[in-house]
């Protein structure tokens, strides 16, 4: 039976595509989200205190968190709709964004705000491919780019809408010892994956958890490698944009009827998703649970960070795969498992 989500395995790019257009000449690819944020932070040394969503990674805190950054949350729930207020931005010098899933979720007017010199970084993660991929009053955008695509690792950080040229920007390699670990790890996943035997899961399963870790801590001032730049631009988006949609679109009609499921979003908001959040209110963890005995991992977004963010979505959402190294039938079993 094959697998479905966890970690991408190692891909040799034969695309000559070539489409920049996602990257606009504006930005940088550094080493992960956690570098593209410490990288519009530094060239910001103004913002003394940040306002962020409820819901996100602790990832995303970090680089605030390192910066010695006061940080403050607004509330991001589920309640019959996925719900945002940002309803005080006094003593705020900055707004940290996220769009969600690739799905559409309107940002408020924020005039007032940058009219008093407030900075918005968005965080485009979620929305890479998507069509309306940020907003207009965003400063800077911000990204990590490792659920989308086979790379070692990958961040993208950009000055947008905003006089602002970035100027200090990370010019250090990653080192050779995380790259080749986290390369040897993929290799062994397609071995594994086209049926070698000889292959045992735990062995390529532990570098990758040796590989996230490190990068979890040595993230600062680093580059992105020279493989997965290459990698990101000669990349066909568009086809595996209209794979992950026609995936997706599988999943909402086989599971609309799911006593005990509600999508996070109505499908009318899809752009392009990088998952299908689904929403399971009591029994979340038993239906993951199901999904895991039939060789099915779906990632939950997110564990709940180390700072105090309060959000009951942290409990009830589960994250269906629905990218392009899966076919209609891998849907199909997905949306079987859960139904039974």
């Amino acid at each position: 039976m094959n697998e479905i989500g966890s970690e991408f395995s190692f891909e040799i790019s034969n695309s000559v595509h070539n489409d920049k257009s996602f990257f606009p000449d504006t930005g940088f690819f550094v080493f992960s989200g956690r570098t593209a944020i410490e990288t519009i932070l530094r060239n910001e040394p103004s913002i003394h205190s940040a306002l962020l969503p409820s819901y996100c990674c602790d990832s995303m805190i970090e680089p605030f968190r390192k910066a010695g950054i006061k940080v403050d949350f607004f509330p991001v729930n589920y309640n019959n709709g996925f719900n945002i207020e940002i309803n005080r931005l006094d003593n705020i010098d900055c707004l940290l964004w996220c769009n969600y899933f690739g799905f559409n979720s309107q940002m408020p007017d924020l005039s007032e705000f940058i009219s008093h010199g407030g900075i918005i970084i968005e965080d485009i993660t979620h929305s890479l491919f998507s069509v309306k991929q940020y907003h207009k009053q965003s400063h800077y955008l911000v990204a990590s780019l490792r659920k989308w695509e086979p790379v070692l690792c990958g961040g993208y950080c950009a000055s947008h809408n905003h006089n602002k040229v970035l100027e200090i920007v990370p010019r250090t390699p990653p080192p050779n010892l995380f790259m080749e670990q986290k390369k040897n790890a993929m290799k062994l996943k397609k071995k594994y994956l086209s049926g070698d035997t000889s292959i045992e899961k735990q062995i390529f399963l532990h570098m990758f958890a040796e590989s996230n870790e490190w990068l979890s801590n040595n993230y600062s001032n680093l580059s992105i490698d020279e493989y997965s730049k290459q990698m990101l631009l000669n990349t066909d988006y568009h086809n595996h944009r209209n794979i992950r949609i026609n995936n997706a679109r599988i999943l909402y009609d086989g599971l609309k009827n799911h006593s005990n499921i509600k999508f996070l979003y109505p499908i009318e908001w899809m752009d392009c998703p990088i998952f299908v959040p689904i929403i399971i209110k009591e029994k979340r963890d038993f239906y993951r649970k199901k999904l895991i005995e039939n060789n099915i991992y779906c990632p939950i977004h997110w564990p709940k960070p180390s700072a105090k963010c309060k959000s009951n979505l942290y409990d009830m959402e589960l994250s269906l795969i629905c990218d392009q190294r899966y076919t209609e039938n891998d849907m199909s079993r997905m949306v079987e498992v859960l139904n039974n």
